[in-house]
């Protein structure tokens, strides 16, 4: 016979959190600022951009910096062009440079 039906194996535990915890607004405002926008962060896998050329905007970041595969590695940018402040690229592709929509301002894939 199994013991697992035993008090005090079902017993709840001191330390759980009141159930409140998971529904409070103000915690999870804090909770956001203090572990996770001040830490290290997903920002994807090298298999999502595997050929020279190829990139892929950080949704997470409003798609202001990106993920992109140059001849030497992999180089995360920002994806704003230093002239008028436009967004270079949307979501995914590959490209030999980059180049701004509104004037044609070009950097190659390390952002020079």
């Amino acid at each position: 016979m199994s013991d697992l039906g035993t008090h005090a194996k079902l017993a709840r535990s001191n330390a759980q959190l009141p159930v409140t915890v998971y529904f409070d607004e103000t915690l999870l405002q804090r909770e956001m600022q203090q572990l996770f926008k001040q830490g290290p962060r997903y920002i994807g896998h090298e298999l999502m951009i595997p050929n020279a050329g190829d990139f892929m905007t950080v949704a997470s970041e409003n798609e202001g910096r990106m993920l992109v595969r140059s001849p030497a590695g992999i180089e995360l940018m920002s994806n704003v062009c230093r002239h008028r402040q436009a967004l270079m690229f949307n979501g995914r592709g590959n490209s030999n440079n980059i180049v701004c929509p509104l004037h044609r301002w070009t950097y190659d894939l390390k952002g020079s």
